[in-house]
């Protein structure tokens, strides 16, 4: 291969063709073939590969995917730009990739909503496709501004596909107008558990901005809540299709909880707490006549996700079809126009976001979880607590000797009973516990130690009600969600010493 034709003649290409084809696809509403290809790579990629890419990438992954779906395209064009060319054998070439690009797009494309046209996929990737080979055929120069065109196409196609979900705001319809929700008939009082004060403090409740998001979409879908429906079927004597504003007319009631994300590791922030609105799901549940043989509720999501609960679960522990946070409806990141909930289970086996189907059945149900390898669920939230001030590294100045630790813990299956701290491998001792609002959302807690100057690690752990004590060992969260205690190193500087007072010279004033 001809390294110099490879960069010179097929990477420009292969970027005026993929901008070309993004662009179309913008514009015609039909869903970016990046984040399809990404779709691929999270729903096929090797779990294994999964799991050591997620502490490294974090919330930067999906943007990883995306750059690494763009590089295997231009990789492709510049295989093809530095071998031996012929006019059909690129068009030949350049065929196959859109083709599979079609596939890839109708099977995995992003989700708005309606069904995808695969018409629409069809026109974007003939303009890419023809776009590119053009391009190869193109002087050198034109080959240039081709590619800068396609790079400003491609940038402006993703910015719109940003912008069409942003992460602060619900889908789309009427109703998404709406900045507040029905009051509930029974509000709480606001949320208050008397550590307000406290320095250094973790928020008591998580702002939306900031509440962790997790899934395998690679864009939340935008959902019309006018045209969206919740269908209530299977093994029921009564099927039911509700829309949002019969929803909304349902007695709302409000619940403070913790949600967990099963990917969350010792000392990250994917949890958050928060004040949600919603129907409980036994009473829509009821309502439809569960026949006896119903044994698994089966909730489906608009892009075909599925997760399922055992029936009887439903009447030991409390389970909500979520309409809100924070008193407003869900943005289109957290599910809107409605996600299932269940407190005190990870966030992957409570139930789907943007939900349209519940369906009750009574054989199991092949979860997409399950077929990735996980514990086949539900799964509870472990005990757990988290250090969040000091923060590790920390160089803190030694003021009076005493260091205030502080941070939360979480026990949403059972409720938090005791936090205890440990410094330097040594005993354990209780840590003051501010209010609790419920017994699924978080407490927080401090610590006051006296600590000499020096470099200390301190470790914390929580006690739920029921007597299980954070278990120690430390595993990974696959595959049935993380253990160990939380850690920190920090430092306290030694006190600056007291220079002595020259004695002044006699006859001075």
């Amino acid at each position: 291969m001809n390294l110099r034709q490879a960069l010179r003649v097929g990477v420009p290409a292969a970027l005026a063709g993929v901008g070309a084809a993004e662009a179309v696809a913008a514009v015609r509403g039909s869903g970016s073939f990046l984040d399809a290809a990404g779709k691929l790579v999270v729903d096929r990629g090797p779990r294994s590969a999964v799991e050591i890419v997620i502490p490294v990438l974090r919330s930067a992954d999906k943007a990883a995917i995306r750059a690494g779906a763009l590089a295997t395209v231009l990789a492709y064009g510049a295989l093809l730009g530095g071998s031996h060319r012929s006019g059909p054998r690129d068009l030949a070439a350049t065929t196959a990739l859109a083709a599979a690009g079609v596939v890839v797009s109708g099977r995995f494309g992003s989700v708005t909503g309606h069904r995808r046209s695969h018409t629409q996929d069809l026109l974007a990737v003939t303009a890419g496709s023809a776009v590119g080979v053009a391009a190869l055929r193109m002087p050198i120069r034109a080959q240039m501004c081709t590619a800068l065109l396609g790079a400003a196409a491609l940038t402006w196609s993703q910015r719109q596909a940003a912008r069409s979900t942003p992460p602060t705001t619900c889908g789309s319809g009427d109703a998404c107008g709406k900045d507040l929700l029905p009051s509930p008939r029974h509000p709480l009082p606001p949320p208050v558990d008397g550590a307000e004060a406290w320095p250094g403090a973790t928020p008591l409740m998580t702002p939306v901005e900031y509440f962790y998001v997790t899934d395998v979409t690679m864009r939340p879908p935008v959902v019309d809540s006018g045209m969206w429906r919740l269908r209530i079927e299977g093994a029921v004597d009564r099927p039911a299709t509700m829309s949002y504003t019969d929803l909304l007319g349902e007695e709302l009631v409000e619940f403070d909880a913790a949600m967990v994300c099963v990917h969350n590791r010792l000392g990250w922030h994917r949890l958050g707490n928060q004040r949600w609105t919603g129907v409980p799901l036994h009473r829509l549940i009821e309502r439809a006549r569960p026949r006896p043989t119903a044994a698994v509720v089966v909730t489906r999501s608009v892009d075909g996700w599925e997760c399922s609960l055992p029936l009887d679960l439903l009447a030991d522990r409390d389970a909500y079809l979520v309409l809100g946070m924070a008193g407003r409806p869900l943005t289109a990141a957290h599910g809107y126009p409605a996600r299932v909930f269940v407190p005190g289970l990870y966030g992957q086996y409570a139930g789907a976001k943007w939900v349209t189907h519940i369906r009750l059945q009574s054989t199991p149900n092949e979860d997409y979880w399950s077929r990735r390898g996980w514990t086949r669920g539900p799964l509870q939230v472990r005990p757990m607590a988290r250090i969040d001030n000091p923060v590790a590294g920390q160089v803190l100045p030694a003021v009076s000797g005493t260091v205030t630790v502080c941070g939360v813990a979480w026990s949403p299956a059972t409720a938090v009973a005791a936090v205890e701290v440990s410094l330097d491998a040594g005993p354990w001792r209780p840590a003051e516990l501010a209010g609790n609002l419920s017994a699924t959302s978080w407490r927080r807690w401090r610590a006051h130690l006296e600590v000499p100057a020096g470099r200390h690690v301190v470790r914390a752990r929580c006690l739920g009600v029921d007597g299980q004590i954070q278990e120690e060992v430390v595993r990974r969260p696959f595959p049935s969600g993380v253990s160990g205690y939380h850690q920190i190193g920090f430092t306290v500087r030694p006190s600056d010493p007291v220079s002595p007072v020259a004695p002044r010279p006699l006859g001075t004033g």
